[in-house]
């Protein structure tokens, strides 16, 4: 844990203070002084450093010491949520033991203090009693309304009255329901009148005469109801003077009219105007930012609002596209919102609270111990040229998203406690789906620039010193002086153009070779770019047009973020571009991949990593496939010191001649009702008498109750060098036993995972030069024998130059390779050296390996080998007739079984 707590500290102290002595410690990345909402300092502080031993000491360090006057104690903080945080003990703590109980005591005297609901006496008399027809005719003899002939009336027209009663009362409600605001409090005002000459000592002939006018007030109210239910255009005016009257307001829009001016009344600085139209609401705002009474005023647009508060005052529902055009903004988000994805669906979190000193690296293996990452995304300001303490990262498998958002949400990292949250869905995703909406509409041409695009950032096996015809004759027209036309004129004899861009080519790249070395840059980073990891901050520019400078690359990629340097070979086609933070190089590489350079689209790939041998700070890079200087001395003197105490030598095992060689296919058997005790050991053992074993594999699973053990599950694979081998172990060890199982043996096409481990070494062998002999690939089908042979010439003697032609009759082709042999090793040491980079004849890279020792051999040894191998068949062949034959150990089922047929064919 990285946080530390700090107890009973002094009431008198500052952030500046705690920082400047906890700081001689570590770095600090969080610190937190606590207190009540009263602002009272409650004498605690959380210190966060940026790793787990810098808090220890600082734990170790100041732990029962002094604080000016007072004895602090320094504590680990427990993690969130953990069992093991000590009870809190302050009356300001929520989780508390007071406030617990406190807690607990409320509850039943809330229960106790709920009123119980009030019952009218009068109310539970008459409802008693409201189902009896002797109560019922009381009430009616009561009635102050009834007529004097009711008593008269039969029962049928009573109901039929009341019936009429009720669905007046409805059709009154109704109406009453469809009144506006200002009708209710035109009626609240009513009322209040009322009350008013209620309370007044006057006449009862008076007190009628005013409710005569009420009732005549009260048949003017539809006109009125009409003028409220008209859709104004309101403008809202903020920063309104608070002494502002109705008159001001109106002549502040003179020479207009406004149709109505609300002033609220208990509150202030803001003010309501209505137009009738929107031309004169438009003319209105003109007047924005203007004063009233010396005070500058400020407009907003009301009218949409105004309906919503309408609509919610007369009880109507709000249709939603009225809603919707209140605020743009807010819709975006619900829609968004709407379409979010859950992290078991995207597998990408959102991750804050971060310390300013966190890197890339950093959060690159905090997340990959849950699985694969595909991206982490973390934002740079601009300004500070430091992280904005939040980022995204994006798993490969969502599950693992899952995984790690359940294990490191409010974890401790760097002294911060990291939240994480769901990330919400791309943008390019978005844009993505868009496209493929309009897809019909797109050209071509449009559909392949945008695939292009998409895919620009896997991972591409590019040739990175690559250059193309039109360059090289630019670049070679330029060194010369001359014109392209003379550059590839072949009329007055020499060789071919083809030759001329062949050799030109190789001639640049070994200037360019020369120069990145010059500037740092690692070569044999670029030799296997398929296998190796990317840089993050390093991008790859090529198929740049000749002659380009860095002044022009420096205004395209700087735009994003600041650049470390540039390394711009004399030739001007291969630009790397190394950025100082990880995510404008990400954002470079987004936006800039596949727009057009002067005349031709921006070629990007992500660089090897480590290609630079020292960083941007000046530190030495050494990667982990190269031995540190000191590690070398280290392991020399280490074996000069074991070298005395060395043990005699062990006979050294015989090891098959194919052990090297790649195994031929249909070599893997399936092996079923394995022993669950077999190991590998004893399955090669069994099968090893038969011939070179390739590889065994067994089948294992995770014990379920013990996690660290695999398990066998009874079944394996075995793969030999020869097929003959593999056919012979199905025919004779079918059904044999092993570990006391009888092994039931099948052929399989399952391709074992050690099986390119020969390729590799095979790649390996390729680079180590054998002798003179060169094998020469890929040549084009269109070149002759008289260029190949020229292009080789330039770089020393040559012996021969065979190019095996085909065999069909009638053609006069050859086979697209051949071998060159050169006179001296040096010279074929730089031939190999020169053309094996990069160099294209007739748009075709040539691929040269060192030829194999059986190669290196003259035709006429070749003729002498086989005939020694032919004379050594025969005389076996005429021992094993003559009873005299010998067996190698190998070969013993072999020799058995041919022993076995002679006896048949003899019988």
């Amino acid at each position: 844990m990285s946080r530390i707590i700090v107890k009973q500290l002094p009431k008198q102290i500052s952030e500046e203070k705690l920082r400047n002595i906890f700081g001689a410690k570590g770095t600090i990345t969080d610190l937190q002084l606590k207190y009540t909402p009263d602002g009272k300092f409650r004498q605690f502080c959380f210190v966060g450093y940026s790793s787990d031993a810098e808090a220890q000491a600082a734990i170790k360090h100041f732990n029962n010491t002094c604080i000016q006057t007072s004895r602090v104690r320094v504590e680990s903080c427990a993690a969130l949520g953990s069992e093991e945080k000590p009870q809190s003990w302050s009356k300001y703590a929520k989780d508390s033991k007071k406030n617990l109980d406190k807690l607990k005591d409320e509850e039943p005297a809330k229960k106790k203090k709920e009123p119980k609901p009030k019952v009218n006496k009068v109310d539970e008399i008459l409802g008693k009693h409201k189902d009896d027809p002797a109560f019922q005719e009381f009430m009616q003899a009561h009635d102050k309304t009834r007529a004097l002939w009711a008593n008269d009336a039969g029962l049928n027209n009573a109901e039929v009255a009341e019936e009429g009663e009720q669905e007046q009362e409805k059709e009154e409600r109704t109406k009453e329901d469809d009144n506006n605001e200002e009708q209710a409090e035109e009626q609240e005002e009513l009322e209040e009148e009322q009350e008013k000459l209620a309370e007044k000592p006057i006449s009862d002939l008076e007190y009628m005469k005013s409710l005569m006018a009420g009732k005549a007030k009260e048949t003017k109210k539809p006109t009125k109801a009409d003028k409220s239910n008209l859709e104004l255009f309101t403008i809202k005016i903020h920063n309104v003077p608070y002494n502002t009257k109705r008159q001001d307001v109106v002549k502040f829009f003179k020479p207009l009219k406004p149709y109505s001016v609300r002033l609220p009344s208990k509150v202030h600085g803001f003010c309501y105007v209505g137009f009738k139209t929107e031309k004169d609401m438009a003319k209105g705002m003109l007047k924005n930012k203007s004063f009233i009474k010396g005070k500058q005023v400020f407009f907003s647009d009301f009218t949409a609002k105004n309906k919503v508060t309408k609509a919610q005052r007369n009880g109507a529902e709000i249709a939603a596209n009225e809603s919707s055009t209140g605020n743009a903004k807010w819709k975006h988000q619900q829609d968004s919102l709407r379409s979010e994805e859950n992290i078991s669906e995207s597998g990408r979190i959102f991750f804050r609270n971060l310390s300013y000193t966190t890197t890339e690296e950093e959060l690159q293996q905090l997340f990959e111990q849950y699985g694969p990452v595909v991206e982490i995304n973390l934002p740079v300001d601009k300004i500070t040229r430091q992280i904005k303490g939040f980022g995204t990262v994006t798993f490969m498998m969502p599950e693992h998203a899952v995984k790690a958002f359940n294990s490191l949400d409010g974890s401790d990292f760097h002294g911060r406690l990291l939240h994480l949250m769901p990330g919400k869905e791309l943008d390019n995703a978005q844009d993505e789906a868009a496209l493929e909406d309009n897809d019909a509409g797109l050209s071509f041409k449009q559909k392949k620039a945008l695939k292009l695009k998409q895919n620009a950032q896997k991972p591409i096996g590019w040739n990175s010193l690559f250059l193309g015809a039109n360059a090289v004759a630019d670049l070679l027209a330029k060194q010369f002086n001359t014109s392209k036309e003379r550059i590839l004129d072949t009329q007055d004899g020499g060789s071919s153009a083809a030759v001329r861009l062949a050799l030109g080519e190789t001639q640049i790249v070994i200037e360019m070779k020369r120069f990145l070395e010059e500037e740092g840059v690692r070569l044999s980073a670029f030799d296997e770019v398929t296998t190796q990891k990317r840089s993050k901050t390093v991008i790859l520019a090529k198929n740049l047009p000749a002659g380009t400078e860095v002044k022009e690359l420096s205004p395209i990629f700087s735009k994003f973020g600041p650049i470390g340097r540039i390394v711009l070979p004399p030739s001007g086609v291969t630009a790397l571009i190394e950025y100082c933070e990880p995510s404008e190089a990400r954002q470079a590489f987004k936006k800039l991949a596949y727009t057009k350079f002067k005349n031709v689209p921006l070629y990007l790939e992500w660089a090897p990593e480590h290609t630079f041998t020292k960083t941007l700070s000046g530190e030495a890079i050494i990667p982990k496939s190269e031995p540190k200087p000191e590690e070398e001395e280290a392991v020399k003197q280490q074996e000069e010191e074991e070298k005395p105490k060395a043990e005699p030598e062990k006979p050294v095992e015989p090891v098959a001649e194919d052990a090297d060689d790649e195994p031929e296919p249909d070599t893997t058997i399936f092996l079923r009702n394995l022993n669950f005790k077999t190991v590998l050991e004893t399955v090669r053992q069994h099968f090893e008498r038969l011939g070179t074993v390739h590889t065994v594999e067994i089948a294992k699973r995770k014990d379920p109750q013990n996690p660290r053990q695999m398990n066998s599950l009874g079944y394996g694979f075995i793969q030999f060098k020869k097929a003959a081998v593999a056919a012979q172990a199905l025919k004779d060890m079918q059904l044999t036993q092993i570990d006391g199982n009888l092994v039931e043996l099948k052929r399989s096409d399952r391709v074992l995972k050690n099986q390119d481990d020969g390729a590799r070494r095979r790649q390996v062998e390729q680079k180590k030069q054998t002798g003179t002999k060169i094998l020469v690939r890929n040549i084009p089908f269109q070149a002759q024998y008289r260029e190949v042979r020229e292009i080789f010439k330039a770089f020393g003697e040559l012996r021969s130059l065979r190019i095996p032609k085909k065999m069909t009759p009638g053609e006069d082709a050859h086979r697209g390779f051949g071998f060159v042999d050169f006179t001296s090793k040096a010279d074929a040491k730089r031939a190999f050296d020169a053309l094996s980079a990069s160099t294209h004849l007739y748009g075709r890279r040539l691929v040269l390996e060192w030829a194999d020792k059986d190669d290196q051999q003259d035709v006429e040894e070749l003729r002498k080998r086989t005939a020694a191998k032919f004379d050594g068949a025969q005389q076996a062949v005429e021992a094993k007739r003559s009873r005299r034959a010998f067996f190698d150990e190998g070969n013993i089922q072999q020799a058995a079984n041919d022993d076995d047929d002679d006896d048949d064919e003899e019988k």
